[in-house]
């Protein structure tokens, strides 16, 4: 299934980005202030459909871009003129993800060189890690060329800023794009797990390993419905299943229902079948999104969202997840994308 953005891109903390955190004159403030408010992404509670995240992010994005540009026009001498910067550049991309013109992805890519040319020395690598983390962003089924591509931008960042406190973060996103390379993944995350600076990132790419590990096994996922059904995976051996980790809350869970609805139908009269896994707090919240959607499938609940005893059992770390089980029960894919449809058809052919 691709990837959506949406309103979690909104969510996406300056960290990932950028290095430093230098204060603000008492000048700014006010002007900062006005860009930080934005960081929170749009206040509404719930997204029910697909279009309506497209419409409310592109809304909160032109408010973004507006406080962005009038903080750089009024304060050219602050030191977060870089961080303004950085946060222009992946709305740019964002927009070009919701829209789909790549211009404006391209013009995100000049905007960060462009800046680079007048930042301070010390703030450069944030700008040079900003254009890589968005040119990977931009992949959503690696080639081997994209890949080869990518690890050469990561190698070369690390080889010009090898004491970097981000170098963790980035092998460990590199390593996304090499799910269908396992042995060269679980290399890249060994290295990020070495250079990981902080504790939740520590945790996050041991996830990452581990659920790796899980890849060609069977996998073990039973729970109770929020209607109080018992569900097991079991129950589906002979079958090829999809297994779908989404929430109310995520944006980019509800986009992804479009897809995993229309994987549903499309082998509705062959061997296939779908659980979900919610991650809401409340049934309240699930059955609304399960009436509005027709779900028919089911959909195992227990309203403990991340600490949930099965989602940490199977290491999720990130939603939506898709996860595509064999007829034998084994794990085929860590996260299924714009090749959901290729592979369970391939699937299907196994005996």
């Amino acid at each position: 299934m691709k990837r959506h953005f949406l309103l979690a891109l909104l969510l996406i903390p300056l960290a990932a980005f950028s290095q430093t955190s230098a204060p603000v004159p008492n000048a700014a403030q006010a002007d900062w202030e006005a860009v930080l408010v934005l960081e929170a992404g749009p206040q509404q509670a719930e997204i029910h459909s697909r279009e309506e995240a497209r419409t409310v992010t592109l809304a909160h994005l032109a408010k973004q871009e507006t406080a962005l540009r009038d903080f750089l026009r009024k304060n050219p001498q602050s030191d977060h003129v870089v961080d303004a910067q950085l946060r222009l550049a992946r709305l740019f991309a964002t927009r070009s993800d919701l829209t789909g013109k790549t211009a404006e992805f391209n013009y995100a890519l000049h905007f960060l060189t462009e800046a680079r040319k007048t930042a301070p020395p010390d703030r450069q690598s944030d700008l040079d890690f900003a254009k890589v983390a968005l040119i990977m962003r931009r992949v959503a089924v690696p080639t081997d060329k994209d890949r080869d591509a990518l690890e050469a931008q990561m190698n070369a960042f690390l080889a010009r800023y090898p004491n970097d406190r981000r170098a963790g973060a980035l092998m460990a996103e590199v390593a996304t794009l090499f799910d269908s390379q396992p042995r060269r993944k679980g290399e890249i995350l060994k290295q990020a797990l070495a250079a990981a600076r902080t504790p939740e990132l520590r945790a996050r790419i041991e996830d990452d390993l581990k659920r790796l590990s899980y890849l060609g096994r069977p996998v073990d996922i039973r729970g109770t419905t929020a209607q109080g059904a018992n569900v097991d995976l079991a129950q589906f051996r002979g079958k090829v299943a999809l297994i779908y980790f989404f929430a109310t809350w995520s944006a980019p869970s509800i986009a992804g229902l479009e897809e995993v609805e229309y994987l549903h139908k499309t082998f509705a009269s062959e061997s296939v079948e779908l659980l979900g896994v919610s991650l809401d707090r409340t049934p309240e919240a699930l059955d609304a999104t399960i009436k509005g959607h027709n779900i028919s499938w089911p959909v195992i609940f227990d309203g403990k969202s991340w600490a949930s005893p099965l989602i940490r059992s199977l290491c999720i770390n990130a939603l939506p997840t898709l996860w595509i089980v064999d007829r034998k029960g084994n794990l085929r894919t860590l996260n299924a994308k714009t090749d959901s449809e290729a592979l369970v058809r391939e699937l299907l052919k196994e005996r």
